[in-house]
């Protein structure tokens, strides 16, 4: 183990990306007990085949790194099983079918979030969070609130009283649909008067809110792990202050790791409330902060076969071709902690988000009431009819019922007065009836049939 800790320290990777309490998690599990002396753990996964859950669509993040663990982690697996991934969405749906899966080892949950109190709040989950068996978590939940350089506070205290409002696009609809990032932007808002406005939109990526930045539609977003992928995807925003953090509001006891082009300027949100606030705080935001993406097996798997997995996941993490691979899949550092140590966050914040679940409620509506209310989002229809207005790009985006529709050369299957058509064929005045849905934050056609 220490030949391992030193390499890992030779690499750069240990310091950059581990902290110590998370060094400390990583050793514990490294050298943990062996499982019971009767159970074969080779002869178990040998042969078989692991198949791994996510509640998200193909491509996105989650799902990227759950790939990533399917085609790297079976040689730290007794016996090298087979590793598949399977989406289940939308989410809660993978937890849900998780929760009902033999205890076997064979079947596990790789999640986005810890998802504490999620029963609680969301009608369709069928489980109890605190009672899924954590494997291990290799991410931290960062979240922290981006503004524009031009706006003239460089904190959330100091917003208040400006005339310059903060934008974000978000796609709100109901007081249910407000938690997470959004919902702590809201109270923080709320306590120190910070003039928001919400631009809502229909759901979109990354991509899509970089552009609405770049275009002035907005001022403000709300990042995760983009606060470590932002250096490369849009090189010198931060450094030359095109970009800057106004609240850290992740865990205070996990603070955010500086990019590769600044550091947090900023102390954690926390160090600005009074008691009261602190108190809600840590009921409502700091269960859904305390860690990210990880792993979870089904209630019921018996210790043996938990040993295993957690030995193996924490050998994973900590093996420096793995760990390294790893930080440019998620394009954020390695911050692991042990299925032991999970299992303790996991129970000690339920219990904290069950006592602050009446003010959650309440707090919600507050804030939906102050910024939300009468706001209603553009919601693109599945099926749309009507005629062209305007084509742009020789096809490749049209203008119908008032919306934009984007037309792919290979998806899009375009038929003209029943003849197949390449997407140039389309033309302003055209009748057309189209079939399509959202593909990364926009709408593409899938089907369309003109006259």
């Amino acid at each position: 183990m220490a030949e391992n800790i030193t390499s890992l320290r030779q690499t750069g990777l240990l310091p950059k990306l581990l902290g110590a309490t998370a060094l400390a998690f990583g050793i514990a599990a490294y050298s943990g007990q062996a499982p019971a002396a009767d159970f074969d753990a080779a002869k178990h996964f040998k042969g078989k085949t692991i198949r791994m859950i996510v509640d998200f669509k193909p491509g996105g993040g989650t799902d990227l790194q759950a790939r990533y663990f399917a085609g790297n982690w079976s040689k730290f697996l007794p016996g090298k099983p087979r590793i598949t991934v399977s989406n289940l969405f939308p989410n809660p749906s993978g937890r849900n079918f998780v929760w009902k899966s033999k205890p076997d080892g064979l079947t596990l949950n790789f999640v986005a979030s810890a998802g504490v109190g999620t029963e609680l709040v969301d009608k369709t989950a069928k489980f109890e969070i605190a009672k899924f068996i954590q494997i291990g978590s290799h991410a931290k939940r960062d979240v922290v609130l981006l503004a524009r350089g031009t706006v003239p506070y460089n904190s959330v205290p100091e917003a208040k009283g400006s005339k310059v409002k903060l934008i974000l696009a978000e796609p709100i609809g109901s007081p249910a649909d407000l938690d997470g990032k959004l919902l702590a932007t809201g109270m923080l808002s709320m306590w120190f008067d910070v003039p928001l406005k919400i631009a809502t939109v229909a759901r979109s990526g990354t991509a899509d809110t970089l552009l609405m930045l770049e275009r002035g539609d907005v001022n403000g977003y709300i990042a995760g792990s983009q606060w470590y992928a932002l250096p490369k995807l849009r090189p010198g925003w931060f450094k030359k202050g095109y970009l800057k953090p106004i609240a850290d509001m992740g865990h205070p006891d996990s603070p955010s790791i500086p990019n590769s082009e600044i550091k947090m300027p900023i102390p954690n949100a926390m160090t600005w409330m009074n008691a009261e606030q602190k108190a809600l705080w840590k009921e409502i935001v700091l269960p859904e902060v305390i860690s990210g993406k990880g792993i979870t097996a089904p209630p019921g798997t018996p210790d043996a076969i938990i040993k295993v997995l957690r030995t193996a996941y924490a050998k994973a993490v900590h093996d420096p071709k793995f760990s390294a691979g790893l930080v440019k899949i998620q394009r954020q550092p390695v911050a692991f902690i042990s299925g032991e140590k999970m299992q303790k966050i996991v129970e000690d914040a339920t219990v904290d988000f069950k006592k602050g679940l009446p003010r959650f409620k309440e707090i919600r509506k507050q804030v939906y009431n102050r910024y939300f209310k009468g706001l209603k989002i553009v919601k693109i229809p599945e099926n749309i009819a009507g005629k062209i207005t305007k084509v742009r790009r020789a096809g490749r985006i049209v203008m119908i019922g008032g919306h934009r529709v984007r037309m792919n050369s290979t998806r899009s299957k375009i038929t003209i007065k029943g003849t197949k058509a390449e997407r140039k064929a389309l033309k302003a005045g055209m009748a057309c009836s189209i079939m399509g849905g959202m593909r990364k934050g926009r709408y593409e056609a899938k089907k369309v049939t003109c006259k």
